[in-house]
């Protein structure tokens, strides 16, 4: 009975996969790219040259964890994050995407985002050799406090965040934050007043004898100065967490 039982649930994972595929393939034949409305090769949103043409930070100048550019090292002086990736800069057609995605509820753009993110993610894990396992990993987003997730019906970074883990295969925990201070705006704050406006602004969701992993990586959509994930960071780490990466599709520098 355990061997068919066993037997059954591989048959059934198999068909699950399978229609995905085929699923994929019908998306594909009958979408156009959000962006010049040509056939789709592999994103039912994104056709294959526009994918190639968008803004990326350019890594045969920049390192891929980019708390090693000077430039970053200005703009966040103070990091309780290891690592921070973001594939872009904050400008079009990320901000677009984001801001459709948050405002205009286009949830599907959470997918794109999230396949975008993934793509960005294998790179680095390709290029810079990282040797990073599923075993001690956790998948946590920037959370939402309770009334703006209400308000909006979802949580951007948790919808990025959940594909990502899927796909990946880390662990992942999406109420492992909590966001329990409904905090102004950020938007025209400066560094010290957007720390005073999130001071204790989270906690997190776990029993006191849990053992938190070693590493955690912390999916945001965008950052700006690093406020918010420090807040989170230095939560984390105060509870056993020795290395987090800070994961974003964008990171909006200065002007």
């Amino acid at each position: 009975m355990e061997f068919s039982s066993k037997r059954n649930r591989e048959i059934l994972l198999t068909l699950q996969q399978t229609l995905r595929q085929e699923i994929k393939k019908v998306s594909l034949k009958i979408s156009g790219c959000s962006l010049c409305g040509n056939t789709c090769q592999h994103h039912p949103l994104l056709c294959q040259y526009c994918q190639a043409d968008l803004p990326y930070f350019n890594h045969q100048h920049l390192p891929y964890d980019l708390l090693l550019w000077p430039a970053v090292t200005k703009l966040i002086p103070i990091k309780h994050f290891d690592h921070l990736l973001a594939i872009a800069p904050y400008v079009w057609p990320f901000n677009t995407w984001v801001s459709q995605l948050k405002y205009q509820h286009k949830t599907e753009l959470a997918e794109l985002l999230s396949y975008l993110l993934i793509h960005h993610w294998q790179q680095y894990l390709s290029l810079e050799q990282t040797n990073l396992t599923p075993d001690n990993i956790w998948i946590v987003p920037v959370p939402l406090h309770l009334k703006k997730w209400q308000e909006r019906g979802f949580n951007q970074a948790d919808l990025i965040a959940r594909k990502f883990a899927q796909s990946v295969g880390y662990l992942y925990q999406a109420d492992l934050v909590i966001r329990k201070k409904l905090t102004d705006s950020q938007v025209g704050k400066s560094g010290a007043e957007r720390r005073k406006n999130l001071k204790q602004a989270f906690s997190l969701n776990i029993n006191p004898k849990a053992k938190l992993p070693e590493h955690v990586i912390l999916i945001d959509d965008v950052v700006t100065t690093g406020t918010t994930a420090n807040e989170i960071c230095k939560l984390l780490k105060k509870n056993g967490v020795q290395n987090i990466t800070l994961l974003s599709l964008c990171l909006a520098i200065p002007s």
